[in-house]
């Protein structure tokens, strides 16, 4: 097995409807031609697709065989007896909306044993990259809003009255916990980072036609059992920012499936990886020199490294003022020291 090293990531892109093509735009990625790409699946081990690995020993190798080759070399111990044991544990996604996408919620944890044996549990969080001018989501239900009047907006088309919606600007981030029903709505970029799960349950679909010109599958008796009608928390979430001499650090999200921090950097910062977890670095703006088992690897934005749980060190650089860097592991294990 090759020592470890740090692993750049191949998206997987995926063709949708709502898509656009705001990647190549932003971020430069060669997208298809001609193709309305709407997800660029950064870190995915799913049987619904897995993204590659482009560099060192591992080039050309998927993320999927990648980590049953690393193991917990690779992902660390942390998501040990979680469904996820064994799978590489994040599934990190770019998201384009050119076009409203569906009203949707996902099902937690408890809904899969009940009710849904062949789904998984899907907790994401949001971080805004760009927005048009009158970009939004629409998160959780208006107070107030009970069962009955969630059911007759059903069978009137009114259900985005019953929803919260926010105006979003970039560096702004979201918490959608399962049960909360939501959509991303047209002119909004983001990271999105979740449990490795592609479980959806569409509520509505603004009456529009799949590309086999036949309405999309609504999943309402499923959503009925997912919905929590109490999560009524929304809203950006208040970061806690800290000002250090080699920059700024936040803590974005500590959650039960992903801790997330973002960085600002005016000087080179080394940490070493807790060897408990995996970490997902993602370039957001600016460019670096990330230095690791003695080998310097060149990082600009949109790019996203997997740093291996038992990598050690690292260095990293900016070569630009303007710099931004979010990185992703397991809840409550610090990722910058």
């Amino acid at each position: 097995m090759p020592e470890s090293y740090p692993l750049l990531c191949e998206p997987l892109m995926k063709d949708k409807i709502w898509g656009g093509r705001k990647l190549q735009a932003h971020f430069d990625y060669l997208l298809p031609h001609g193709i309305k790409i709407g997800e660029a699946w950064i870190t995915a081990d799913l049987p619904e697709g897995s993204s590659k690995i482009n560099n060192g020993p591992y080039a050309g190798r998927s993320l999927t065989d990648v980590t049953r080759i690393m193991g917990e070399q690779l992902i660390g111990t942390a998501w040990k007896g979680h469904y996820t044991s064994g799978r590489f544990p994040l599934l990190i996604k770019l998201l384009d909306a050119a076009d409203d996408l569906s009203v949707q919620v996902h099902p937690d944890y408890e809904a899969c044993q009940q009710y849904f044996p062949k789904d998984h549990s899907k907790d994401e969080s949001w971080i805004i990259i760009q927005s048009d001018p009158e970009g939004s989501i629409l998160q959780g239900f208006k107070p107030g809003t009970a069962y009955e009047q969630y059911e007759l907006s059903l069978k009137n088309g009114t259900i985005l009255d019953c929803l919260q919606r926010y105006q979003v600007q970039p560096g702004d981030v979201y918490r959608i916990p399962p049960g909360t029903v939501h959509a991303l709505c047209k002119g909004v970029l983001l990271l999105e980072v979740q449990e490795p799960s592609d479980s959806t349950f569409r509520i509505y679909d603004y009456n529009r036609l799949g590309n086999n010109g036949k309405p999309r599958m609504l999943h309402l008796d499923e959503s009925r059992k997912a919905i929590k009608f109490n999560n009524i928390n929304s809203g950006p979430v208040k970061t806690n920012v800290t000002n250090t001499s080699w920059g700024r650090h936040e803590l974005l999200v500590n959650t039960s499936s992903h801790r997330i921090e973002r960085l600002s950097l005016i000087d080179a910062h080394n940490w070493t990886v807790d060897p408990r977890s995996v970490q997902v670095f993602f370039a957001m703006e600016g460019q670096y020199i990330l230095h690791a088992k003695g080998e310097s690897f060149s990082i600009h934005d949109g790019d996203a490294v997997i740093l291996p749980a038992d990598i050690g060190e690292i260095t990293l650089k900016p070569r630009e003022e303007n710099n931004s860097i979010i990185l992703i592991g397991a809840k409550d294990i610090p990722l910058v020291q």
